[in-house]
C-alpha cells in the first residue's frame, strides 16, 4: 500500500514537472511566434498587394499590429520627456494617431511582392523580462535585411516595443524626430506633421 502510495505521488510530481516545463517552453517560444505572426500578415499584405489596395492592406494589418504591439508603450517612450507634459487628452489623442500612422506604414509601404521572405535567425532573453528576435528579410534580388525586435510581456503575452532595421532603432529615431518638433514647433506641429505622413502612406507616396 506504501509501494502504491509513494509511485501515485511520483507520478503526480512528474505530472506537475512536465506542465511546469511545458508552459515555461511556450512562453520562451511566444516572442518568436509573434514575430512570425506579424511577419507572415505582411507577406500576405505584399502578395496580395494590387488586389487588396491600401484599405484592403490596412484593414488586413492593423488587426495584427495592434495584437503584436504595444503601441500605447511605444507612444510614450517615443514622445521621450515630452509626454509628462502633455494632458490626459493629449496623451490619448497622440497615442491613437501614432497607432493610425503605424498601421499606415505597414500597408503603405509592403504593398507589392516579387519573391520576397523572411526567416527566424534566433531568439534570446534580455534584463527586464525581454526578448531579442533576430529575423532576416531577403529581398527578390538576394539583398538581406535584418529586422530585429524587443519584446516584452503583457498580460502574458509578448509585444514588440522597439524594431531594429540593421541595427538602427526605429524607435531612437522616432524619439529624436518628435523631440526636436516638438521643441522647435510644438505639440500640434507634430499632430499635423503625423496626420501627413498617414496621408502620404495612403497615397503612397
Amino acid at each position: 500500500m506504501k509501494k502504491y502510495k509513494r509511485l501515485h505521488h511520483i507520478v503526480i510530481l512528474s505530472f506537475f514537472f512536465i506542465l511546469l516545463v511545458s508552459s515555461q517552453w511556450a512562453l520562451a517560444e511566444e516572442a518568436s511566434t509573434a514575430v512570425t505572426h506579424l511577419q507572415d500578415t505582411i507577406l500576405k499584405i505584399m502578395k496580395d498587394g494590387d488586389k487588396l489596395g491600401y484599405k484592403g492592406r490596412y484593414d488586413l494589418i492593423r488587426p495584427v499590429v495592434t495584437q503584436t504591439h504595444d503601441l500605447p508603450v511605444i507612444a510614450r517612450i517615443a514622445m521621450g520627456q515630452y509626454w509628462r507634459e502633455l494632458n490626459e487628452n493629449q496623451q490619448k489623442n497622440f497615442t491613437d494617431i501614432f497607432g493610425e500612422l503605424s498601421h499606415s506604414t505597414y500597408a503603405g509601404r509592403f504593398n507589392s511582392f516579387s519573391g520576397e521572405k523572411f526567416s527566424l535567425i534566433s531568439e534570446e532573453s534580455l534584463r527586464k523580462n525581454r526578448k531579442l528576435v533576430q529575423t532576416r528579410f531577403q529581398k527578390a534580388d538576394g539583398e538581406e535585411i535584418r529586422f530585429n525586435y524587443i519584446l516584452h510581456q503583457v498580460n502574458d503575452q509578448w509585444k514588440i516595443i522597439n524594431i531594429m532595421v540593421n541595427g538602427v532603432s526605429d524607435l531612437a529615431l522616432k524619439r529624436t524626430e518628435y523631440g526636436s518638433i516638438l521643441k522647435k514647433d510644438g505639440y500640434d506641429t507634430l499632430i499635423e506633421k503625423l496626420r501627413t505622413q498617414i496621408k502620404e502612406n495612403a497615397d503612397g507616396l
